[in-house]
């Protein structure tokens, strides 16, 4: 089996070198105005159409930019002149040029590129540089704004997995006490993210997948790909503690946790495919990617884990044990077996507590709910909106690019909105341009508006485009509600066919699209889910009771994300400077992904107490047995998750730090609050009650073994002595 996934990785790779794609972001909404006005430029327009880029000149303090204008122009003629370029201008094309900054001390010419420019590379880069050099040479600062900002820009993910990853071998060898226990989850995490990425870069060829796709995948695989093989070599190692050869003992993990996985994994899979209902190409491929790699990550764990224990056979039990077993053979004592083992559950320190909270679950419960609803305050104030290059560090050309415009044209400048006019046929060129005036004045006068450009129109004269810049910035709710009043306000009155489009409006339409259809995917995937739980407990009250805390802790974790980043509460911490809107895909993407996780947790924790609960017919003993058992497991795999999620902070896209900061808060939330407090007083107030299910609901749902129960011992299964 190793050497079958070896070679399966080693095929992956090649194939992922030989005819794997590149990942671009693909913000379109189909069916939306600024899709549409899109549609029409690139059919009618071309030049105006692509993926708009600025090249941004700055004088020394005390110049201007017209001293350098003869050396201005031959870069943008030399831009121009470059592959995928559909045109280039120059701030000195024409006199009075808006492209000029009133002081004179900072001026930018327009690029407009037939690819999504995060697709070239470090050679195109280069080329560009070269082609600007007669600015540089000038002595003028010269950076790049926009689509040219981002030529040749790559996420490189190494120092967060490796950061991740040794951090997960300090806490699995702290609860192992093996190392060889410790290295078997992060070698299968290694196999898992090396060959879904390998997965996803092949599909990348024939489908568009988002540049933070990878990190977003990586984030994900590495910390499940460490739970999964971390509660597979524990189950392992209770096995072996009972005496269980090692092959036996692999099996019954596989029986046990290896079915847990399957409805774990399936729940987080399934989860994660409800972004489809969003509507949207960018979310939806985001969803895929992350989709991907966690169904390779439960084939790996489920197939490459067993192998591993099977070639680790004794040696995943720490030092200390494999002695004191040996003490006790030769001595003749006897060796724990089942009901020994069981009965150390329910007297450990972690069942003490289950106890203690079961045996007060009323105030413990509404303690817990409490502390919840305070940190889902802030989820109330949440404003969507899209980050900009004005978040990225300095360090970034296209930040500084941002900067400059900002300093030189105002906030607005870095956000224009896109006027696209389809001119009625037939009509004199003295009328088109009367009409075209006409317009310009009327939305120069409109609040909001800090100017207008001259109208262009093309060659047919079918099509004519204005660029409006707001007041306000493109992160600002002014420039939204700006994008709203043109539509709905100003240009219907014309009576000309009209779009306004560009990315600023691109994004308005992204994130109302977006938000509309949030209410959709959490219907959709806390039915599924629901409908999975219950068949897999047999019980319509764990299904409820889990959706309803997964809900909570995905509230909770909403509310982190917005103080950190909207409200600034130590983003410095994460590397954000200053407040931020949310984009609405990342409150979506942490739905679904939290959603799975929160599952995890459940189903682990709930399929031991239910094998307790079929054991004991105790309700109350079942819950102190199944968080005796599975809590030391569960808080260090969240703490894995955690680290491995925090690690990922030092990514510099604000997107990334929000899904880092907002999925390490939900773990931490989940298996502490929630799992800890929470679940023990809801489990204690139901009672029996918990494994309640409708006759005819149990007749038509499909029946999953996840307690393990169809496997037979090698000697029969002792009852547990009542204390």
């Amino acid at each position: 089996m190793i050497g079958a996934w070896l070679v399966i990785l080693a095929g992956l790779l090649l194939a992922r070198a030989t005819w794997g794609g590149d990942f671009a972001n693909d913000y379109t909404v189909p069916g939306t105005e600024s899709q549409r006005g899109a549609d029409v430029l690139k059919k009618e327009f071309p030049a105006q159409s692509g993926n708009a880029g600025q090249v941004v000149f700055a004088a020394a303090a005390g110049k201007q930019v017209s001293a350098a204008s003869d050396a201005i122009n031959q870069a943008m003629g030399n831009v121009g002149k470059l592959d995928h370029v559909l045109s280039a201008v120059s701030p000195f094309a024409a006199a009075n040029s808006p492209l000029v900054a009133k002081d004179g001390a900072v001026a930018y010419g327009t690029v407009n590129f037939d690819v999504v420019t995060n697709t070239l590379e470090q050679d195109y880069l280069d080329q560009f540089d070269a082609a600007v050099q007669p600015a540089r040479a000038a002595g003028l600062q010269v950076e790049y704004g926009g689509a040219a900002g981002q030529i040749g820009q790559r996420t490189e993910d190494l120092n967060s997995e490796v950061l991740g990853l040794a951090c997960a071998l300090l806490l699995l060898i702290f609860m192992f006490g093996s190392v060889v226990a410790a290295a078997i989850p992060l070698l299968s995490a290694v196999f898992s993210v090396m060959a879904g990425l390998s997965v996803l870069g092949l599909l990348a060829a024939a489908f568009t997948f988002p540049t933070t796709a990878p990190t977003v995948a990586t984030l994900l695989g590495l910390g499940v790909a460490v739970d999964y093989g971390l509660f597979l070599v524990a189950r392992h190692r209770e096995s072996l503690d009972a005496g269980l050869a090692p092959v036996d003992a692999a099996g019954a993990s596989n029986a046990t946790s290896g079915s847990a996985i399957i409805v774990a994994g399936s729940t987080v899979v399934i989860a994660i495919l409800g972004l489809f209902v969003a509507g949207v190409p960018f979310v939806s491929a985001m969803g895929t990617a992350a989709a991907v790699v966690v169904a390779i990550t439960m084939l790996v764990s489920l197939t490459l884990v067993p192998a591993f224990l099977g070639v680790a056979r004794g040696n995943v039990r720490s030092l200390r044990e494999r002695l004191a077993e040996r003490r006790a053979r030769r001595a003749g004592g006897a060796l724990p077996d089942r009901a020994a083992r069981e009965q150390a559950h329910e007297h450990s320190a972690f069942a003490r507590w289950g106890r203690m909270v079961s045996s007060h679950p009323w105030p413990w419960g509404i303690a817990a709910l409490v502390i919840l609803g305070l940190l889902a305050v802030p989820l109330f104030s949440i404003r969507f909106g899209q980050v900009d290059a004005g978040t990225d560090p300095t360090s970034q050309t296209d930040r500084r690019a941002y900067d400059l415009i900002a300093s030189g044209f105002g906030p607005g400048a870095n956000g224009p909105l896109t006027v696209v006019v389809s001119l009625p046929s037939g009509q004199s060129s003295t009328d088109t341009q009367n009409t075209l005036s006409s317009l310009q004045q009327t939305l120069a006068k409109t609040a909001g508006v800090a100017s207008v450009s001259t109208p262009q129109v093309n060659q047919a004269g079918t099509t004519a485009v204005l660029n409006v810049i707001p007041t306000t910035g493109p992160q600002d709710a002014a420039t939204t509600d700006l994008v709203g009043d043109i539509r709905d306000d100003v240009l219907p009155p014309t009576k000309l066919t009209t779009y306004v489009t560009g990315s600023t409006a691109g994004n308005v339409d992204f994130t109302d699209r977006v938000v509309s259809r949030m209410p959709l995917l959490i219907a959709a995937v806390v039915f599924l889910a629901l409908l999975l739980l219950t068949a897999a407990f047999r019980s319509l009250s764990i299904g409820l009771k889990a959706a309803a805390m997964n809900l909570l802790s995905v509230a909770a974790a909403y509310g982190v994300v917005v103080a950190v980043f909207q409200w600034g509460w130590g983003s410095s911490l994460v590397g954000v400077d200053e407040t931020v809107p949310i984009p609405a895909f990342v409150p979506m993407l942490m739905f679904a992904i939290i959603f799975g996780l929160s599952t995890d947790y459940e189903v682990f924790l709930l399929s031991r107490v239910h094998e307790a609960y079929l054991s004991t017919k105790d309700s109350h003993r079942s819950v102190a047995i199944g968080i005796g058992s599975t809590a030391r497991v569960i808080t260090t795999a969240a703490a894995i998750m955690i680290v491995v999620f925090t690690s990922f902070v030092i990514d510099p896209d604000p997107t990334v730090k929000m899904l880092a900061v907002g999925m390490a808060a939900s773990v931490l939330i989940d298996a502490s609050i929630v799992r800890m407090v929470l679940v023990p007083s809801v489990m204690s107030i139901l009672g029996d009650r918990a494994w309640w299910i409708p006759r005819w609901l149990a007749k038509i749902l499909p029946r999953l073994d996840i307690e393990g129960a169809d496997i037979h011992p090698p000697t029969p299964k002792p009852a547990i002595p009542v204390p």
